[in-house]
């Protein structure tokens, strides 16, 4: 069966969009390869998104990455996990299916790292 491709698309390609990448190549690599991106990438991967995939046993070294990579790859699925992702999503990437959840952005989450960390292992 050939795999299904997805792209998670997000503001920054820091945070979110890289959680979902990895955990859906490390769990479901069997029917579908992964792929991130951002509108607007950062310089750098949040680093509490390291630490939650380093718990979880998921292999880990992605960096930020535009949107603008993937201008010629077809997606069967692009999900975006905000608004603004969805709102400035190029339509360029193919014809697929596009899905939006929007959830917050772990680079504007408040409190202690305790309580940040948490509320990054709910994302």
């Amino acid at each position: 069966m050939k795999k299904q491709r997805v792209l998670f698309l997000c503001t920054g390609n820091s945070g979110r969009s890289q959680l979902a990448e990895a955990i859906v190549n490390a769990r479901l690599a069997d029917r579908w390869e992964a792929f991130s991106a951002g509108v607007r990438p950062a310089a750098a991967v949040h680093p509490l998104i390291s630490k939650v995939l380093a718990e979880s046993g998921i292999p880990f070294s992605g960096q930020p990455k535009s949107a603008d990579r993937f201008r010629n790859t077809a997606f069967d699925l692009v999900v975006t996990l905000c608004d603004s992702a969805r709102q400035e999503c190029p339509l360029w990437l193919g014809s697929g299916e596009r899905v939006h959840h929007d959830y917050p952005d772990p680079a504007l989450m408040e409190g202690t790292e305790a309580e940040r960390l948490s509320a990054v292992r709910k994302l």
